[in-house]
């Protein structure tokens, strides 16, 4: 039953159901703190504030509101652009939206209702009536969601009961019931949480943000204290993620340390090895004590970098329904909710593993088809420049992770939403450049500089890009089109491709600029200026940081500067990961 209102979401979740909350979006420092005062003292509303319009999404996400307002007396602001943003974001999209104008901008009235704006106010107005209105707004949003939160928790519990039965007949005809009790409640609710971890697995896109996920969520499903996955590639396995609680702890970061990667070959002298080979999951309950005979054996020279003590090992072939092993994940050493270990993995952490593995190949294989479709263009963009590698396009979304994961945590954006977002922005900063297909190979790779008339024709790209994705409205092809549009663009109005503004032509400024463009116009122009192109050497560091540091306010967002050199260790990490010839060997 759809009201069109939110009914479970993270956003839902967190709304207090007695308390008004509005989000003020731009209208300037000044101005949106005087309204800010006003409405506090005369209406008992809480408000935030977001002055950067282009982050009023995240910040919607971030606070919660149940109205927005957005102030439209800012010069040259019409509002629409960010009106459609929130209106097509499903975590905030149904929250109501209020926009309030001056004379000059009250002619964009019409649109802004076809847009879906709730309520258009023209300044001046009064303190009673814009309060009036807001606490109307609010509360018949939160009405609906107070209904709504009713109903679902009904239907909700209906679900996990139909969950926990199926969960229990499967446990019955599948788990050794001498070593596993199918009554045990944890071990029902462990069963019942996997049909959600695999609804949410198929949601990630981004191929390196949802192996992260899998990892984290079958660690948290079994209790590990540390766990691997090794992706298989022709006859060898290679060690690419990996995630270590213990270690983390021992870092100022809260991260585990940067391992690099390596492979192993699908023989069965290793443990992953021989998971791979035999397609067979394998218990070790302690990896220095395996039997004399056995065929595999453990490498104990990562423990000993690390300076870490790996006891009792499951890993799980990750195969898919033709019986293609994709992988192995291995999770190490259980433990209990104090921190304290436990002797071993039981029967049960088998079986549950072995289910998680099934749910988790699924949205492997869904993420390596987007995935494949997604290099398939970059690798035409590359057949055109010879400067788009995969490298190139991979430490480039790396950088801009980085960036956006520090910019977060800044303003508190956590969880879900967080990761949703980052999510979109890796996958659009991959193809930033893709619009290159439609520029011709004797300019982009033209060894010497290019004339003015080649230079037009190489920032036609961007338009080329953006057009690519227009013609989908999911917020991932809105993500890629913002990104491959606008990357080039200055935050002092210098750049490309600008907007038409009374018939004249001006770049973008500032945060007229959206967020993730702003953030992969950095990370290209540091992974461009680091490596070697057909008509430049590559720049030594300091002088590439020198120039970044220097352009702060100018190219670049000043604040993403900040955050770039705060955080250049990782982006360093992300740079050495991803070379476009990496050395052979371990």
């Amino acid at each position: 039953m759809s009201s069109g209102f939110p009914e479970s979401n993270e956003l839902v979740r967190d709304i207090q159901l007695d308390r008004h909350e509005l989000l003020l979006v731009g209208g300037g420092q000044t101005a949106s703190t005087a309204l800010r005062t006003l409405l506090t003292a005369a209406g008992g509303i809480g408000v935030k504030l977001c002055t950067r319009v282009n982050d009023a999404a995240d910040e919607a996400i971030r606070v919660c509101p149940t109205v927005i307002l957005i102030d439209l007396r800012q010069s040259g602001f019409d509002g629409l652009d960010i009106l459609a943003t929130l209106k097509r974001s499903s975590e905030i999209g149904a929250v109501p939206i209020m926009m309030l104008a001056s004379v000059e901008t009250s002619g964009i009235r019409d649109a802004a209702f076809a847009g879906g704006t709730t309520d258009f106010l023209v300044f001046p107005v009064s303190t009673t009536e814009l309060v009036a209105r807001i606490r109307t707004h609010s509360t018949g949003y939160l009405n609906v969601i107070k209904r709504n939160r009713s109903v679902s928790a009904y239907e909700s519990l209906q679900s996990e009961l139909r969950s926990a039965n199926r969960a229990l007949e499967e446990s019955r005809r599948s788990v050794d019931t001498r070593s596993a009790d199918p009554l045990d409640s944890e071990w029902q609710l462990r069963l019942s949480g996997l049909m959600q971890v695999g609804i949410e697995l198929n949601q990630v896109q981004d191929f390196h943000s949802l192996m992260d996920r899998i990892l984290s969520e079958a660690r948290h499903l079994l209790h590990a204290q540390a766990g691997t996955i090794f992706l298989r590639e022709g006859d060898a396995l290679r060690f690419a993620f990996f995630q270590n609680e213990a270690l983390a702890q021992r870092t100022v970061t809260g991260d585990p340390p940067h391992v690099s990667s390596f492979r192993v070959p699908v023989t069965d002298r290793s443990i992953a090895g021989w998971v791979c080979l035999t397609g067979q999951p394998l218990h070790v309950p302690d990896c220095y004590r395996i039997p004399v005979g056995s065929p595999y054996r453990f490498d104990s020279s990562f423990d000993q970098l690390l300076g870490y003590r790996s006891c009792a090992m499951i890993a799980m072939p990750l195969k898919n329904h033709a019986g293609k092993i994709l992988g192995v994940i291995e999770l190490i050493n259980p433990i209990h909710s104090d921190g304290s270990f436990r002797a071993g993995f039981s029967e049960q952490d088998i079986h549950l593993l072995d289910h998680f593995a099934s749910i988790a190949t699924v949205a492997i294989e869904r993420a390596h088809l987007k995935e494949n479709t997604i290099l398939r263009m970059i690798k035409m963009a590359e057949i055109r420049d010879p400067a788009e590698t995969g490298g190139h396009v991979e430490r480039v979304a790396g950088y801009a992770a980085v960036i956006f994961e520090e910019w977060s945590r800044r303003r508190g954006l956590e969880g879900i939403a967080f990761e949703r977002q980052r999510d979109r922005l890796r996958t659009a900063a991959k193809l930033h450049d893709v619009g290159k297909i439609g520029v011709p190979d004797s300019i982009l790779k033209k060894p010497g500089k290019l004339d003015p008339e080649e230079f037009e024709a190489v920032k036609r790209h961007t338009q080329i890009g953006g057009d690519l994705f227009s013609n989908n409205p999911s917020d991932l092809d809105d993500a890629a089109r913002e990104v491959a549009l606008l990357h080039h663009e200055r935050w002092d109005g210098q750049g490309y491709p600008g907007i038409e503004e009374n018939g004249v032509l001006r770049g973008r400024r500032g945060e007229e600029i959206p967020l993730f463009a702003r953030i992969v116009g950095l990370s290209d122009v540091f992974d461009a200026l680091s490596t070697h192109r057909c008509y430049k050497d590559a720049w030594p560091e300091p002088r590439v940081l020198e120039l970044i540091q220097s352009e702060s306010h100018g190219h670049f967002d000043p604040e993403l500067v900040e955050i770039f050199f705060a955080q250049l260790d990782s982006i360093r990490h992300v740079r050495d990961a991803h070379q476009d010839h990496p050395a052979q060997g371990s």
